[in-house]
C-alpha cells in the first residue's frame, strides 16, 4: 500500500490551472505537465473527423484517420462469424454437455507489400499509480512501458495520461499519437515519480469522465488501470460510479497488478465489470508485455454491443440447467440465456459451455443462437441467427475438454474462497480432485493441458503465507482465464521431464501474440532497453 499524501504542492500547477485552456498547457522537460484539470471540460480532446452518412447518423473517427479497413478488406461480420453447436453425454451424471462455439476470422493488418495496412482508431486511458510504494524500479519500469507503448500507436489512436496517489492530476488530455505530440507524452511519462497514497476509485472517476465528456470518439475504446497498492471498497465505488455515469458507448476496462501487494479482488472485479480482464504480472518485467498484448486486443476489435442468446427451441425436449460463467443472465420470459461483451476480436474462438438435461436422441433437438454486433466502422447492427441441431459434428471431441475446462474455472474460484478462509487443506482437495478427475478422462487435449499445469500451480500455492503472497492473485486470474478463454499477457512454466518449458496463453489471437513477440524480441535485442525510462 502506498505511502502518506504529501503536500498539494507536489502536483505543479494542479492548484493554480484547474481551468487551463488547450492553447495554455505547459510541457516541460522535467516538470509535472500543466494541464487543464476540471471535469466539466474534458471535452478538450483532440478532434477527429466526423461525416453525415446516408442514414443521417453521424459516425465518428473514420476517413481521415485511415478507417475503412475492414471495407478495404472486405471484411463482413456475416462472412467472417461462424456458429457451430455440438453436445457430449456426461459420464455418471445423466446430463449432456451442450457447446456452443462463435469464431471470428482473422483480418490481415500486414498487406502484401509488407506495409502495415489502416486499422480502426483507439481511445484510450492510462490510469496510473504512483503512490509511495512504487519507488525505485517498479516506476522505472512503468516509465519504460508506457513509452514503449508509444510505438505501438498510430495517429488514429488517442491517449490520455492519468496518475494517481491520494490525489488524481490529469497529466495529458484525450491526445492523438501523432509526432508532435508523442514528445509531450515522452514529458508526462518521466514525469511520474512515486509519492504519496493510493486513491483507485477517484482515479477511475476521472478516467470515466474523460470518456464521458469527450467530443469526438474513436470506434475502440477502453481503460487501462495499473496498480500495485490496496484502496478498501475502491470496486463498490467504481461500480457506482459506472452506474452513475452511464456511458452508454461501448468500452472495456484492463488491469495491472504490480507484485504481492496489489489486491487481486479490486483490480479483478472493476475489470469483470466492463469484461475486461486482470493482468497479474508478478515479475516486474514483464508489465510491457502484458500491455502489449492488451493493446493488440484493441487493434485487433471488429465489433462492438456484442449480444449473444442461447435458446432451446422446445423446452418440454431440451432443457438447459447451467449456463457456466457469472456474465449469462438467463430470460424467463423468452427461456433464453443472453450474455453481452463490449468487443468482439478478430481471429478468436469462444467455447460456451452449457449443461442440458438428458434428452432422447430419437427426438430432433434445436437451439436457437442468435448473435447482435455493431460493426466496429460503424453502420446498421449485425443479427446472425441460426437454428442448430444437437448432434455430433466435427466438434464432439473438443466438448468434454471444455466442459473440464469451465470446471476446472469454477475450481479455482472455490479453492480461493477455501484458502481466504484459512481452509487450506479443503482447498488442495478441491483442485487435487478435479485434476485427478480430468487425468481418468485421458485426454490428449493441449488446451486443457495447460489448464492442468495451472491446476498443479495453484495447488502448490494453497498453504499459510504462499497463499496469501501470490496464490490468491494467481487463482483470482486463473478463474477469468479459463472461463472466459481470455489471454493473460505472462508465460507460464510447466515442468516437464526435469526441465522447464515456457508456455504462452493459448487464448491469444495473432495480433495479440505479434504484439507480445515484438516487444519480447526488443528486449532481447536491445540490451540497454531498460535504461531510458
Amino acid at each position: 500500500m502506498g505511502n502518506q499524501c504529501t503536500g498539494i504542492d507536489d502536483f505543479q500547477g494542479q492548484q493554480f490551472a484547474p481551468n487551463i485552456s488547450v492553447q495554455d498547457e505547459v510541457f516541460v522537460e522535467g516538470r509535472v505537465p500543466i494541464v487543464g484539470q476540471n471535469p466539466s471540460r474534458f471535452n478538450d480532446d483532440d478532434m477527429i473527423t466526423v461525416y453525415q452518412s446516408s442514414n443521417n447518423k453521424l459516425n465518428y473517427g473514420r476517413n481521415s484517420l485511415g478507417q475503412g479497413y475492414m471495407t478495404a478488406q472486405k471484411y463482413d461480420l456475416r462472412d467472417n462469424i461462424s456458429i457451430q453447436a455440438s453436445s457430449q453425454g456426461l459420464r455418471n451424471q445423466g446430463n449432456v454437455a451442450l457447446m456452443i462455439t462463435i469464431k471470428s476470422n482473422d483480418i490481415l493488418m500486414i498487406n502484401q507489400r509488407g506495409q502495415e495496412c489502416p486499422r480502426q482508431g483507439i481511445d484510450l486511458v492510462c490510469l496510473i499509480d504512483h503512490s509511495g510504494s512504487m519507488q525505485g524500479e517498479k516506476i522505472k519500469l512503468v516509465r519504460k512501458t508506457l513509452k514503449q507503448m508509444l510505438t505501438f500507436l498510430q495517429p488514429c489512436d488517442r491517449l490520455s495520461l492519468i496518475m494517481f496517489d491520494c490525489r488524481v492530476y490529469r497529466l495529458t488530455r484525450l491526445m492523438r499519437v501523432t509526432k508532435e505530440n508523442i514528445q509531450k507524452f515522452r514529458i508526462a511519462i518521466s514525469s511520474l515519480q512515486a509519492r504519496g497514497g493510493t486513491d483507485i476509485g477517484n482515479g477511475m472517476k476521472m478516467a470515466l469522465s474523460i470518456l464521458k465528456h469527450r467530443k469526438y470518439k474513436n470506434p475502440v475504446s477502453a481503460i487501462f488501470l495499473l496498480s500495485d497498492g490496496v484502496d478498501e471498497g475502491a470496486e463498490e465505488r467504481v461500480r457506482d460510479d459506472l452506474y452513475q455515469y452511464n456511458i452508454r458507448d461501448s468500452f472495456t476496462i484492463k488491469t495491472f497488478g504490480f507484485g504481492r501487494d496489489c489486491c487481486p479482488k479490486i483490480m479483478s472485479e472493476i475489470a469483470h465489470y466492463k469484461e475486461g480482464q486482470f493482468y497479474f504480472v508478478p515479475n516486474l518485467t514483464n508489465i510491457d508485455e502484458c500491455f502489449a498484448e492488451a493493446l493488440g486486443g484493441l487493434v485487433s476489435v471488429v465489433a462492438n454491443h456484442v449480444q449473444l442468446s442461447v435458446q432451446p427451441m422446445n423446452s418440454n425436449k431440451i432443457q438447459i440447467k447451467k449456463a457456466y460463467g457469472d456474465k449469462w443472465a438467463y430470460d424467463s420470459w423468452k427461456g433464453a440465456f443472453t450474455l453481452y461483451q463490449p468487443h468482439l476480436l478478430s481471429g478468436v474462438r469462444k467455447d460456451y459451455i452449457f449443461e442440458v438435461a438428458d434428452y432422447k436422441a430419437s427426438c430432433k433437438q434445436e437451439v436457437r443462437v442468435l448473435l447482435q454486433a455493431d460493426p466496429v466502422e460503424g453502420g446498421d447492427k449485425v443479427t446472425i441467427e441460426q437454428i442448430i441441431e444437437i448432434k455430433n459434428s466435427d466438434l464432439q471431441n473438443e466438448v468434454l475438454p471444455n466442459y473440464y475446462r469451465v470446471k476446472g474455472a469454477e475450481c479455482f474460484e472455490q479453492a480461493r474462497i477455501y484458502a481466504e478462509q484459512g481452509q487450506y487443506q479443503a482447498s488442495q482437495q478441491i483442485l487435487q480432485n478435479i485434476n485427478q478427475e480430468i487425468k481418468l478422462q485421458n485426454f490428449n487435449d493441449p488446451n486443457l493441458q495447460v489448464v492442468q499445469t495451472d491446476i498443479e500451480m495453484a495447488r502448490n500455492f494453497c498453504y499459510p503465507g504462499q497463499f496469501e503472497n501470490e496464490g490468491r492473485h494467481h487463482m483470482h486470474q486463473l478463474h477469468i482465464v479459463h472461463m472466459y478463454q481470455k489471454s493473460r499477457g505472462v508465460q507460464i512454466n510447466q515442468n516437464q521431464d526435469g526441465q522447464i518449458i515456457s508456455l504462452d496463453c493459448q487464448y491469444q489471437n495473432n495480433l495479440q501474440k505479434q504484439f507480445k513477440d515484438q516487444t519480447r524480441q526488443i528486449k532481447q535485442n536491445d540490451p540497454n532497453y531498460w535504461n531510458d525510462c
